[in-house]
């Protein structure tokens, strides 16, 4: 079975999902998880940290909460890659946990984290720590580690080797994409899947509609292109 950075199977080192997983040309109606299904992540009550150390922070789905107080460093930023949990459950207090205490990271490998409806609301945009000190990832492991050094990692709750994203979820992805691409000046061609850049995991699942995703997102851009045209 397919499983993240955060599942129990993946490597410390390789930061992202394990396992391989065919492409179907037919999406699957969402699947409900029963409640006896197991899952590598228990719900957790989060532990009061210092304040030295930065929290994942739950944000409003408004553009100006991901923004850094210090403010992004465009130039930094070349790639989103985009992820799923491979577990039923979870938000970013929990991975956040399971970095620190199984892979033993010193904060949640992600940049953002988007919930299902389990530990926070469907569709809700939570901001890791790494963004917040725009600090290079822990979620794409390759050779030269370019994906880390210059990726933005964003993980979705959820197992999409078995079911696939809610509406809610790929409403929240593509507006944080599309803030994160016109932010940064990243082309649609670099927003990437986990398993397309490793080539060793299915991450973000079989389900997950990327070639779709990527389409839309270049519509989006070029009409928003085209009416600020209009109005120059």
């Amino acid at each position: 079975a397919t499983r993240c950075a955060i599942g129990m199977l993946v490597l410390a080192a390789a930061g992202g999902c394990a396992g391989t997983g065919r492409v179907l040309d037919r999406m699957p109606q969402p699947i409900r998880m029963a409640r006896s299904s197991p899952a590598p992540f228990r719900r957790v009550t989060p532990v009061q940290a210092p304040s030295s150390r930065p929290q994942p922070a739950l944000v409003p789905a408004a553009a100006t909460g991901w923004r850094p107080p210090k403010g992004i460093e465009r130039s930094k930023w070349n790639y989103i890659v985009v992820h799923h949990s491979a577990t039923a459950t979870g938000g970013a207090s929990a991975f956040d946990r399971f970095h620190r205490e199984v892979n033993k990271w010193d904060e949640l490998g992600y940049h953002f984290v988007i919930g299902n409806g389990t530990d926070t609301r469907d569709g809700a945009i939570e901001v890791g720590s790494r963004w917040v000190k725009q600090k290079w990832g822990a979620h794409c492991k390759v050779p030269g580690n370019r994906f880390n050094e210059h990726g933005i990692g964003i993980c979705l709750v959820g197992n999409f080797e078995q079911n696939r994203p809610s509406a809610a979820q790929m409403d929240s992805l593509s507006r944080l994409v599309t803030f994160l691409m016109t932010e940064c000046g990243i082309p649609t061609d670099q927003v990437l899947a986990h398993g397309s850049v490793t080539g060793h995991t299915a991450c973000p699942g079989r389900y997950f509609p990327m070639a779709r995703f990527q389409r839309e997102l270049g519509h989006q851009l070029s009409s928003a292109a085209s009416m600020r045209s209009g109005r120059g």
